[in-house]
This record gives C-alpha cells, sequence and structure tokens, in this order.
C-alpha cells in the first residue's frame, strides 16, 4: 500500500503523583435519563439542561493520575472547517509504541471511535446517527485502548462521524481532557521520571479507505499532477512526486524524552503582566509602549492606531486627526450582517465601482451614449423603494423571529428548572404547569410571527412578507428588463443586490498576557510555517493493516523512516521538560455600573430616560461619551461575572504585518533612491517582507523621522518577544450583562417527562430551531446598558492538559481612554449596547413626503438652495433645478412689520413665499420670513462663519462664486434614528418572570426609553457639510429653533437631538455645503455618514445663478453698456423694469467708444448664468 506519512507533534506530561486539572468542558454522566435495563430514572433530580454538566470557569475537579500521559495534535488541515461543509473526518486508529532505553517495546491501539457503554473513557452526548446502545443514556464512551496482541478485539459500535471538534465542542481535540481517550494514551508504568532515551512512536490511520481526506482529495482532480492536488487542497508535501499517487494518509509522530527537564508547570520565572484594550492590537500597542524607551503606551497607541487603520486613512486628504479618532473608535465594534438592499447599476459598471453610487454617476459615459437616451421610466424610483421598504421588513421580522425563538429557549430552560427543582426548593420556583402553559401561548405568538413573515423565495399565493418582497422584486425587475429591451446588449441596466448598513455590537473586553507563560502554542496552526508553506510528509510503500501482525509490521515501517530523519523536523520532538501550551483563558470580572438613574436604584427598576446624559456628554469634537465631571459615579455593588475562552497570539502577527506593509511602502522607496545615489542596490517589496533586516537597520538610523526608528524598534520587539504574548476577549461578557451565559447548550428534551411533557419538548424544539445558544442567569443584575468600572478579579490560563496558571492581576494596565485616574487598575467602560444595534441616516426624497431617496439620479434630496447675497444683504432662494425664485431680506415686509421682506426674483421669480413648490424649500423660508429682519441678519452672518469652517475636498468650482457672493447652501430632509437587530433584551430574573407570566409583555426595565445624544455635524472638521438644522414637530413642521452647529461647538452645549431604540425616528432639514458630508455621532455606535452624489448638485450649481442688483447705471438712451468680466461657460444677462413688466437683455454690449451725447439712468438686475451649450452639426 502506497501511503503519505503527514508529521504530527506528541506531547507528553508526566506526573509522579495525582494531580487535579481542569476538567472537560461537560461531564454528560450527571444528565438526567430512563435506564432501560432497571426502569429507573436516574440524576432524576437534575434538569436535561447544560448547566447540570458543564465545568465552571475555575473548577479543578479531574484527576490525572501518575505516569505518562500523551496528547497529540492534528494536522491543520483536519482542524479547519470551510464554511457550508462538514468538518472532516480524522484518523480513528493509533498504534502507540514505546521503546525503552534498554530496547524492550509494548504497544498498544487507541481506537478513537469506539462507542461503548461503560469504561474509562470520555464522555460522548449521541446524535441520531450515533448507534444509541441498550442503557437508554444520551451518551456513551467515546475511545478504547487495547494492548496490539489483542487488536482487534471485540466488535463495538462506531461513532458515525469522527471530527476534531467532537460532538461540536471547538476546544475537544486540543484539550487533553476533552478527548483523552480520542486523540491521548496514559501509560501507568512511568510513575518515575521516564529514562533519557525512552519514546513514544504514533502511527494514525483511518479505519475505512472512503473516511480518508487524502482519498477524498485526490479523487476531485482539479488540479494538474496528484503532489500540487495534495499541496494545494491539503497543505501537506512531499519529496517523492514519481509514480502513482498515494492511496492513504497515515500521521506519524515520535517522542524522546531527554536527560534532564524542567517539571513545573508553567516552566521559567513568572513574569506575567496583565493588560486591557478594547482590541488586541491596542493592547499590544499599549505593551509596546512601556517596552520600548522613549515612548509612551499613548503615542505608541496612537502611532500603531493610524497604521491599523491606514486602508481606511490613505484617502484622506482633509481630517486627519478625526478621522483616525472614528477609525479607532470604529474598531472598539464588530458589525453584524444586517440584511440586504437593492440598487439599479448600469450592466457595464466596473466591478470596482462604489455601489453606493447612483445609477447616473457610475459607468463610463463616453461609451454610453445608448444608455443616456434609454430614460430610466419615473415609477421605477418609487418601485425601487418600495422594494427596499419590503426587504427591510422582511429581514427585521427574520430578526424579530430569531429573538423569539431564543426567549422561547430561555424560557423553557426556566421550565425545566421549575419541572426538576433542586431539593426542597421546589416552593422557590413558579408552577411548572403555569410556565408550560406560558410557553405554548409564546409558540402559539411565534407561529403567527412565523405565518406573517413567510419564507423567502415563497411558494404559491400569499400575503406573507416574503409574498409582498418577491411581489416587489418582480416589479421592479419587469420594467428594469422592458428598459434592456430597447438599448444594445451590455448597455443596459441590472438589479443589484447589497449588504445592507451593518449592525455593531461592543467589542467585550480584550486582555493582553505577557511574559514567559503567555507563550503561544506551537502545537496548532503553524503547519503553513514550514518551507513553500505546506507541511513536508513522505510517500512510503507500507503493509495495509489488516490484523495485530500486518500492523506490527506496518509499524515497524513507520519506526525505520521515523529513525531516518534528521532533526529538526515537525514529526520528531524531545522531552526536555513539562509542556506547556496554553489554550484556555478562564477571567472573572467585577462590573460596576454607573449610579444616577439606573436601573438597579432603590427607588425602581427601570431606567430614568436621562441615564446617558445625567452621567455623561459627547463634547462637540469627539466621538466618546465622557463622565460629566463629579457625575458619572459607579456603584458601590458590583456584579461577578465569569467565563471560558480560547487563547490566541493573532495580534502580534496582525501588528508585525501593518508594521512592515508600512515600511515597504514610502520608507523603502526613500531608502532605495539614497541607495540608487550612492550605487547601491535598492531591495524589492518582497525582498523587504522576506528579508526585513536590512529595511530596519535603515529605518532605525533615520533620527530625522522619528516614527521609522520607534517602528522598527516595534518590529524588532515583537520579532523577539514573538513567544510571549497571548490575548483574547472576555468571551460571553456582554451576553452576561443581560443576564444571559453564551455557552453550548443542550437539545431540546424532557427525557423523564411523561408523554404530554415529552410532546410540550417537541414542539419547543422545533420551534426554537438553532437559536439554543444561551442559557439564561436569572441571578445576576440586568445591564443592557454598558457603562461603568471594571475590574478584574482573577485570570488563569490552562493548557491542553487542563493545569492552569493563575496570572497576578495587582499591576494590570490599560490604555489612557480607559484609565480610571483614581483607581489604578481598574477600567472605565464608556456607555455601549450589550446587543447589536445601529445608528442609520437616510436622507428623503425631496418631492415626496417621508420616503427616502431610492437611489436613482431622478430622487433627490435637494429641496432647494440658499444663497447668501451679502452685495444686495439678502438670501437668495433657488429651486432645486437653480432657477432663483425671489430674495429674503433682512428688512420689514410692509404688510407685516414683524416679517421679513420677501421680494421676488426678476422673470423667473414667485410673488409669494406660499407659492414655491417644494415643501421642503417652502417651510424653510416660512420658517425664516416668520423669524423676522433682525433674525434673518443675524442668520446671514451666522451662516457666513459656519461655511468659513467647511472647506470640503471636493467642493470644487462653485466655490469661486464666493468671489462675486456666498456659497451655495443645499436644503435637504433626512431622518436619523437607533435601531436594534431584533427585539430588546429582557429581565431573566426569577421574581420578574413571575411577573411576565401574568401579562402580555416582557420587563425591558425602560431600556427602550433611554435617550443617547446624536450630534449631527461636525463643526471644524473640513470637510463636514453641516451647517445647521430643524427638527420636524410630530405634525411635519419645522420646530421653531434652527440649530446652528458653528454656535452650538462654540457655547459647548450638549448636542439637541437626543434618541432612544424605542421611539420613531426623528426627521431634520438640514442646511449643507453641497460638497461635504453629513456626520452623525452618538458615542454609542460608530460615527454614520451621508454625503450628496454629484448628479443632486452638478447640473444645479452650474446653472445657479449670481445676481446683482445695479443701480444708477449711466448709459445711453438705446441701449446699455456696461464693462463686464469674462467668465469662462458663464454669460452676463441685465434685467431692467420697464412700463410693460421685466426686459431681458443677453450678453450686454460694452461700453461706447465715445461719451454717450443722450446719458439715462438705469437701475437693474445683472445675472451670471452657465451658457447654453453649443448647438451641434
Amino acid at each position: 500500500m502506497r501511503v503519505l506519512a503527514v508529521p504530527v507533534r506528541i506531547d507528553a506530561l508526566w506526573l509522579a503523583a495525582e494531580r487535579n486539572v481542569t476538567g472537560p468542558v461537560a461531564d454528560f454522566s450527571r444528565l438526567p435519563y430512563l435506564d432501560l435495563r432497571s426502569g429507573r430514572d436516574v440524576n432524576q433530580d437534575q434538569p436535561f439542561l447544560s448547566d447540570a454538566v458543564l465545568c465552571a470557569a475555575f473548577e479543578q475537579e479531574f484527576t490525572l493520575p501518575p505516569g505518562v500521559h500523551l496528547h497529540w495534535s492534528l494536522p491543520d488541515t483536519l482542524t479547519r472547517l470551510t464554511h457550508g461543509d462538514e468538518p472532516p473526518r480524522v484518523p480513528d486508529r493509533w498504534l502507540v509504541t514505546r521503546t525503552d532505553r534498554d530496547g524492550g517495546r509494548a504497544r498498544w491501539v487507541v481506537e478513537s471511535d469506539a462507542l461503548r457503554d461503560e469504561g474509562d473513557a470520555v464522555g460522548y452526548p449521541l446524535t441520531p446517527d450515533d448507534p444509541p446502545g441498550t442503557t437508554g443514556r444520551p451518551y456513551r464512551r467515546l475511545g478504547r485502548t487495547l494492548p496490539l496482541a489483542d487488536w482487534p478485539g471485540t466488535d463495538v459500535d462506531r461513532v458515525a462521524r469522527l471530527t476534531a471538534l467532537g460532538y461540536g465542542e471547538p476546544s475537544f481535540a486540543a484539550s487533553y481532557p476533552n478527548s483523552y481517550s480520542v486523540f491521548g494514551f496514559f501509560d501507568p508504568d512511568h510513575r518515575e521520571r521516564p529514562p533519557a532515551g525512552t519514546r513514544y512512536d504514533l502511527l494514525g490511520f483511518y479505519s475505512r479507505g472512503d473516511f480518508d481526506e487524502l482519498a477524498r482529495a485526490l479523487a476531485v482532480g482539479e488540479v494538474d499532477g496528484w503532489a500540487d492536488q495534495i499541496a494545494d487542497r491539503l497543505g501537506w508535501s512531499t519529496t517523492r512526486v514519481d509514480g502513482a499517487a498515494p492511496e492513504r494518509m497515515v500521521c506519524v509522530g515520535r517522542l524522546i524524552f531527554d536527560e534532564e527537564g524542567v517539571t513545573t508547570v508553567p516552566p521559567g520565572v513568572d513574569d506575567s503582566g496583565v493588560r486591557i484594550a478594547d482590541t488586541a492590537a491596542e493592547a499590544l500597542a499599549g505593551h509596546l509602549g512601556d517596552a520600548l524607551p522613549g515612548v509612551t503606551a499613548e503615542s505608541m497607541d496612537r502611532l500603531l492606531a493610524a497604521l491599523v487603520s491606514a486602508d481606511e486613512l490613505e484617502a484622506a486628504a482633509l481630517d486627519l486627526p478625526i478621522r483616525l479618532a472614528e477609525a479607532r473608535h470604529t474598531g472598539a465594534f464588530t458589525p453584524v450582517a444586517a440584511g440586504l438592499r437593492w440598487t439599479v447599476r448600469p450592466a457595464d459598471a466596473p466591478a470596482q465601482t462604489d455601489a453606493g453610487m447612483l445609477v447616473a454617476a457610475a459607468g463610463d459615459r463616453a461609451a454610453a451614449p445608448a444608455r443616456e437616451r434609454a430614460d430610466l421610466p419615473t415609477e421605477l424610483g418609487d418601485l425601487l423603494v418600495a422594494l427596499n421598504a419590503a426587504q427591510t421588513a422582511y429581514d427585521r421580522a427574520g430578526a424579530d423571529v430569531d429573538g423569539a425563538r431564543r426567549r422561547l429557549f430561555a424560557d423553557w430552560h426556566r421550565y425545566l428548572v421549575c419541572a426538576y427543582p433542586p431539593p426542597g426548593e421546589s416552593h422557590d420556583y413558579p408552577d411548572p404547569d403555569l410556565v408550560a402553559q406560558y410557553l405554548r401561548q409564546e409558540m402559539t405568538d411565534l407561529d403567527a410571527l412565523l405565518a406573517e413573515t413567510g419564507e423567502f423565495p415563497p411558494d404559491g399565493t400569499g400575503d406573507t412578507l416574503a409574498h409582498r418582497l418577491l411581489t416587489a422584486l418582480r416589479a421592479v425587475e419587469q420594467v428594469v428588463d422592458s428598459v434592456n429591451a430597447a438599448v444594445p446588449d451590455g448597455l443596459g441596466y441590472r438589479l443589484q443586490q447589497l449588504p445592507d448598513d451593518p449592525y455593531f455590537v461592543p467589542n467585550e473586553p480584550v486582555v493582553l498576557l505577557t511574559g514567559a507563560s503567555a507563550t503561544p502554542s506551537d502545537r496548532y496552526g503553524r503547519d503553513d510555517e514550514h518551507p513553500g508553506g505546506v507541511l513536508p510528509g513522505a510517500v512510503l510503500e507500507v503493509p495495509a493493516p489488516s490484523d495485530a501482525e500486518t500492523l506490527a509490521q506496518l509499524g515497524d515501517r513507520i519506526d525505520a523512516y521515523l529513525s531516518s530523519l534528521d532533526e529538526p523536523h515537525p514529526a520528531l520532538r524531545r522531552w526536555t521538560g513539562q509542556p506547556w501550551h496554553p489554550v484556555l483563558l478562564h477571567w472573572e470580572v467585577e462590573f460596576f455600573p454607573t449610579r444616577t438613574g439606573t436601573n438597579l436604584g432603590p427607588d425602581g427598576r427601570d431606567y430614568d430616560p436621562g441615564f446617558v446624559e445625567a452621567s455623561y456628554r459627547l463634547p462637540h469634537d469627539g466621538v466618546e461619551l465622557t463622565p460629566r465631571p463629579g457625575r458619572a459615579v459607579a456603584d458601590a455593588v458590583a456584579t461577578s461575572y465569569t467565563g471560558v475562552t480560547v487563547l490566541s497570539s493573532a495580534a502580534r502577527t496582525v501588528l508585525s504585518t501593518r508594521i512592515l506593509r508600512y515600511l515597504t511602502g514610502a520608507p523603502l522607496l526613500r531608502r532605495n533612491d539614497e541607495h540608487r545615489v550612492a550605487g547601491a542596490e535598492p531591495i524589492t517589496p518582497e525582498q523587504a517582507r522576506q528579508e526585513p533586516e536590512r529595511l530596519l537597520r535603515w529605518c532605525a538610523d533615520q533620527s530625522d523621522e522619528p516614527r521609522l526608528p520607534l517602528l522598527a524598534a516595534a518590529y524588532a520587539h515583537l520579532a523577539e518577544h514573538e513567544s510571549s504574548n497571548l490575548a483574547q476577549s472576555l468571551g460571553g461578557f456582554n451576553d452576561a450583562l443581560v443576564m444571559h451565559r453564551l455557552t453550548r447548550q443542550l437539545p431540546v428534551a424532557d427525557p423523564l417527562g411523561f408523554p404530554g411533557d415529552q410532546q410540550l419538548a417537541a414542539e419547543v424544539r422545533d420551534r426554537v430551531a438553532d437559536q439554543n445558544r444561551q442559557a439564561p442567569v436569572p441571578l445576576a443584575d440586568f445591564n443592557p446598558i454598558r457603562a461603568g468600572l471594571l475590574r478584574v478579579a482573577r485570570i488563569r490560563m490552562v493548557d491542553n492538559f487542563g493545569i492552569g496558571h493563575d496570572v497576578p492581576v495587582d499591576r494590570l494596565a490599560t490604555t489612557d481612554r480607559l484609565r480610571v485616574s483614581a483607581r489604578p487598575g481598574w477600567v472605565e467602560l464608556p456607555p455601549r449596547l450589550a446587543q447589536p444595534a445601529r445608528l442609520r441616516l437616510r436622507l428623503l426624497d425631496a418631492d415626496r413626503t417621508d420616503q427616502p431617496c431610492s437611489g436613482l439620479v431622478e430622487s433627490t434630496p435637494v429641496c432647494g438652495w440658499l444663497l447668501p447675497d451679502f452685495l444686495d444683504d439678502g438670501l437668495r432662494v433657488h429651486a432645486e433645478t437653480g432657477e432663483w425664485l425671489g430674495t429674503l431680506h433682512p428688512t420689514s415686509d410692509v404688510d407685516r412689520p414683524e416679517w421679513a421682506l420677501w421680494r421676488a426674483a426678476p422673470l423667473s421669480g414667485v410673488p409669494a413665499v406660499e407659492q414655491i413648490d417644494n415643501p421642503g424649500l417652502r417651510a424653510v423660508v416660512s420658517r425664516l420670513r416668520a423669524h423676522g429682519p433682525g433674525r434673518v441678519g443675524d442668520f446671514l452672518g451666522g451662516l457666513d462663519d459656519a461655511l468659513d469652517a467647511v472647506e470640503p475636498a471636493e467642493a470644487g468650482a462653485h466655490l469661486l462664486r464666493a468671489r462675486l457672493t456666498g456659497r451655495p447652501v443645499a436644503v435637504v430632509r433626512l431622518t436619523v434614528g437607533l435601531e436594534l437587530l431584533g427585539p430588546p433584551p429582557i429581565h431573566q430574573d426569577w421574581n420578574v418572570f413571575r411577573e411576565d407570566l401574568g401579562r402580555a409583555g416582557r420587563e425591558t426595565n425602560g431600556f427602550p426609553l433611554v435617550r443617547f445624544p446624536v450630534r449631527i455635524g461636525e463643526h471644524g472638521r473640513l470637510g463636514d457639510g453641516v451647517l445647521g438644522f430643524w427638527r420636524h414637530q410630530p405634525d411635519g413642521a419645522l420646530d421653531p429653533d434652527y440649530h446652528d452647529v458653528a454656535a452650538m461647538a462654540a457655547a459647548g452645549v450638549d448636542p439637541p437631538l437626543r434618541l432612544a431604540f424605542g421611539l420613531p425616528d426623528e426627521t431634520l432639514t438640514v442646511l449643507l455645503e453641497p460638497a461635504g458630508a453629513i456626520h452623525a455621532t452618538t458615542g454609542i455606535l460608530p460615527t454614520v455618514s451621508v454625503r450628496l452624489d454629484t448628479a443632486h448638485h452638478h447640473d444645479a450649481l452650474a446653472r445657479l445663478e449670481t445676481g446683482f442688483l445695479v443701480a444708477p447705471v449711466l448709459t445711453g438712451a438705446d441701449e446699455v453698456g456696461l464693462a463686464l468680466a469674462a467668465e469662462p461657460g458663464r454669460s452676463w444677462t441685465w434685467r431692467e423694469r420697464d412700463a410693460t413688466g421685466w426686459t431681458e437683455t443677453d450678453d450686454p454690449p460694452g461700453p461706447q467708444a465715445g461719451f454717450p451725447t443722450d446719458l439715462t439712468a438705469r437701475e437693474g438686475w445683472l445675472a451670471l448664468r452657465s451658457s447654453p451649450p453649443a448647438p451641434t452639426r
């Protein structure tokens, strides 16, 4: 048989005496079940819940006996899950050979897939595909070990599918207590330290050829050459590529005991450090600031944060400091997919074109004259809006369904506790029959929600949200198809599906561990670090293992192969001391919520709606909510939370990559230029990435640019200490704040219940589906708003053998932003939400009340234009298309002295404000007129000051007109709101649940009504165009107060806008510099922004007339003669009123050569407007 031998790593823990360690993730022997042999209930006082079987954090009740414990890893390829695929099968037979120093040999076979009812093996919960056994237990024992002489032994049941995840636990194969009888072996013969030269050889293989992942990969046959197929699909190489492809793969490894070794765990001096931050990269940057001379942690954090956000900042020509602050703030969140939205795009739009651009702005205009003649029907915009509304409704209903499923599972969890209470405590819990009735009502409500939502694409006819979505989709498709039928192929349009604006959930605090004990394990995820990025293997000719004799022959052949290898080799290891491979992080923290207005106060359990603004404020130039001096006081009573998560060393790799990527850009070009001048050879970016030493030495000498030596030192430090930092978030902390425990849950079942109870379990199981990942924690506090202080109480690293190492937390460090000045080692947690949420801005169509823009060029948010006229002291008002309608002057109206004066524009003007067509523009002008002449004058002055602070990079030629008059200001409408993903979290306390049983709603402690400040606009940010805004009243009218962004920033007042998740969106009318963006900032979520597309203002601004009252002018009697400057692309017009009305003279002639004989005094208007295009032949 021709096989490919693939290396695996073996580690050995030698114990001279028993040792208690962290046990397996779950002890399934605690589960209740009906024993089929005796007919008796077992563990009848335990509900069928994961709480009964899960190992608690910091618990060490699993005993390892004295002797040698072997634990082997698997090739990385066999541990990785590809999206949409099942986990790969792993070898299920392992030959373990111990060779003593005197040549004596003992051999055993580990059958990893053996399922038995009894025996010393790991507990394994059964799936429907696994043999059930004869006891009725919901679990069986997985794995058995036989002496080679007794193999294959008696026939036993086999697990249906053996993978590295076991029953679905990510740490199953990585943890010896989880898998000691599956991917491990215990040798009790060595209570004394094994003599030097003792070795253990390992051979793993599949019991069936159709299970073999190598055979599966070669069967696809999409890559030329079997060696290339193996390297491409499995990441394994071979030194022999001649002959036929290998039929099977085997795993091989050897461990040799050396003369001496450290027997303490973990080995080395305890110099552990702990740092907490929002992200792992931020924590590591702070650590570098402390470790490197001549730099502070905060300055290093800012520098490396700029590198982390370099991709987002590379194109930023303006406002770099605030962009960086926003990027760092956004980095403290994780996006969560929100659903879909639809748009119509040109069929030939380049793939890299921004999907948010308008149809008219995409594609190559020069290549699409046919498209320009194929105008999109006017109804398409309304249909597209209706489609997106239907999609949003369907997506939100889906989130509500998932939320209802999660609530149902939480209540099922409580039902089982009520049905199977701890002995003597049944009176402490609600009546289980009452809870069962409540569950049935929940299922009825969920069924109604499912029936209303439907499933897309729907079958048949109906009126579900899915049917409505399909109807709206077909309507848009029909219009697009009709347009495309009239144009050549490739020049039409296509309906495109895009991801909707994401929700965001705050990152859980990240713990960075440094020092000798924080050594990343080299057992996992390192296969691609070998030459060529593949794990080196070898093709061997071996006998097929059919019985003990042939397996022994195969073992001898592998023994010879391993003996032929030279060290270092990934298959060869030497035992020089107890291994230390930290895998898990156990944590315990105390959370002290902000006191004022909290839901935990003695006066009531509802949040004060002003809870956040009472203790925090949003600075006019900041992106984070900051404590009000003396107000944001944490409660004296803390809630403790614990959890377990997997450790990672990814922060070092990411940061090193970022540093090197930056250095191989502009710094490398500068270095190469200097070396070319000196006659030296340059180095390529690829060479610098492979061997960065030359580039780093050059950077270290660049004293004129301090950041280069600093980055070189940081990279060198990371390389030198790559084996001494680990990081991970406090996984499950956000869930714990809302009284949930995020962990693996058991299927919904009631194995000891009566038939009616089991029927209820089946009905709940069908409706819960896969939303059973969170269990309620009733004995905790409800903190849906994460605001307060955090103190780390305990940190423990746990290695692959379950041995724990407690890390001192008395020297804990954090970032400047999270540091609590009066309490060293504590962490400030600014306000965040424990649930995914988003802040949403939507521009409204100027011609349709409360309808968002469709994304087509015909749908514009611009209601009209305001143009300050400082020559004639007025505010000119223009229609959306640019036509001049009239001017509002800071003088009194003759008929209404309390009003400002409205004067219609010559020729095209409207005589009265009430006759302005667009209601949004009309409302603005009416509100300004009603303010009176004095306030209009103040408004003009404030508008001028605000415009001085705005200078977008994309402003373009319309700024040139400011030489003659003011800059145009767009009037736009938008909505702003806060949205949760799914229903709000509910209180899980037992007493609250009792009350919920008797009412229709669920207790949220008033969380959805808590107001959060939202700042519209960024005064001082050149790229932000917001000058001010009005809020809309419930009836749609403008609020009397105009909120001037510049004035609010100067006064340092709080933003006037306060939103809540349980309140409707707010509508605003905004005055906007058209090339600037609209930014909305709330602190609890990343800043969001929208901007006008060029198509919404380019043509209108080009048509915008610039006019002046000119009087008196002395000219001849027959015609006006004026000395006017030429403006490219624009022409002058003279307008003059006579007895019959207004007359207009285009391109008025210049002054006469001689002095006019018949002088006439005239007055009129000079207007500068776009020249009409030249006629084409």
